[in-house]
């Protein structure tokens, strides 16, 4: 009889320095669709119209072996990965849950249908600011824009203070078929999430 491997997860936080020639590029997202991580963000800081570096304090979770090849992948593009804390949990145990929007035609503000349709004609890329409360910071929001919408998501500029009682916020481009940025749209507003286009 034949042994099934055991399938390691890890749960980790790392710290990552993304410089200057890299805000415009989807890091997080390739993270997130190319390894299949789940990611949270647990703390930001990029300014859109700086030369300065942005860092991002991430849980990242998923199996081993992509783990390890994500952080090397972040490695190669010569940003800088810091403060790795990896946890290995042996099975298939979770931290870091996805939260999946039951999307609700009825619940979706008029003013938030209008710039839908307004999407729907013209559009494979859209750009937005999301508010993230306090009460989402362990939500990982842009890995379910990724992972349940099927987009592509690149964060423009974000403020996520640690251990804050303020809101933190994101620009986000994002890029997919029309129906994939709908569905994102729709699915940050089931989350409760403020979203300006």
């Amino acid at each position: 009889m034949a042994i099934s491997p055991v399938i390691h997860s890890v749960v980790g936080e790392i710290c990552i320095r993304v410089p200057q020639f890299y805000h415009r590029q989807p890091v997080l997202s390739r993270l997130i669709s190319r390894y299949g991580l789940t990611v949270n963000i647990t703390a930001a800081f990029l300014d859109a119209d700086t030369k300065k570096d942005g860092w991002f304090n991430l849980e990242i979770q998923g199996k081993e072996e992509d783990v390890n090849a994500a952080i090397e992948y972040l490695q190669t593009l010569t940003i800088e990965v810091e403060d790795i804390k990896l946890t290995y949990i042996k099975g298939k145990g979770s931290k870091l849950k996805l939260v999946h929007g039951n999307v609700n035609q009825e619940r979706l503000s008029q003013a938030l249908e209008d710039e839908i349709t307004a999407i729907e004609r013209k559009t494979n890329r859209a750009k937005f600011h999301v508010c993230i409360p306090q009460s989402y910071r362990s939500s990982p929001i842009i890995a379910g824009l990724v992972t349940c919408c099927g987009l592509t998501v690149n964060i423009l500029g974000a403020l996520l203070e640690k251990s804050s009682e303020n809101d933190g916020w994101f620009d986000l481009e994002v890029w997919g078929r029309p129906q994939e940025i709908i569905s994102g749209l729709r699915y940050l507003k089931e989350q409760g999430l403020q979203i300006w286009l």
